[in-house]
């Protein structure tokens, strides 16, 4: 008897998981409907607003959650111990992404687009087997074009995935890069594409 009842038991808990993961998948699909542009947006679980934010020492207004701050020079430099930090470090408390711009003093034509986004794509790859190049791709962006590099690295404790974008700033290059832990890949890929797309040149009156 007692073996039956332990049958009955963990049946119940395949049923119960089961369950559990049938109403997570429908959130997810749920909140896959949703945009940056929807007056609040669903974020595993969290709701959260986008608004445009004007970054005029780079030029560009773009898309973000508007309780993302820039993070204090000190702060990125941990970040990136590495050297090479980002001027512009945007983030939240409790949203599963960071988003990096940077403006370089590095000519890039347009027209120079897409071997760009090749190069870096095959010094990504060099650095060895902590990165995998996902996704190369270059758009027509009004009069000029938009580069993006998908790419997964490896933290200390989880998987990366990156989605690094270039564009063409006054006439010299400006690196974005949008990255979050993998395992959200499913909700956060969408978005951070929206996001990169939403960026645009801040006119001048």
């Amino acid at each position: 008897m007692g073996y039956q009842d332990e049958q009955i038991l963990k049946a119940k808990r395949e049923l119960k998981e089961q369950e559990k993961k049938k109403t997570s998948q429908e959130a997810m699909d749920k909140e896959a409907e949703e945009s940056i542009y929807d007056e609040v947006t669903h974020i595993i679980g969290k709701e959260v607003a986008f608004k445009r934010r004007s970054i005029p020492e780079l030029g560009i207004s773009i898309y973000m959650p508007e309780s993302f701050f820039q993070f204090a020079h000190d702060i990125s430099k941990l970040i990136y111990p590495a050297g090479n930090t980002p001027s512009h470090i945007f983030g939240g408390e409790e949203i599963n992404f960071q988003m990096s711009l940077d403006k370089t003093i590095y000519p890039l034509p347009g027209s120079g687009m897409k071997e760009f986004v090749s190069m870096a794509a095959k010094m990504l790859e060099a650095v060895g087997p902590k990165v995998r190049v996902i996704e190369k791709k270059v758009e027509k962006k009004e009069e000029d074009y938009l580069g993006m590099l998908s790419f997964v690295s490896k933290a200390v404790d989880t998987m990366v995935y990156n989605i690094q974008f270039y564009a063409n700033i006054d006439g010299v290059l400006l690196v974005g890069n949008i990255n979050f832990p993998s395992k959200y890949k499913k909700r956060l890929i969408p978005l951070a594409k929206e996001i990169i797309s939403s960026m645009e040149l801040i006119k001048e009156d």
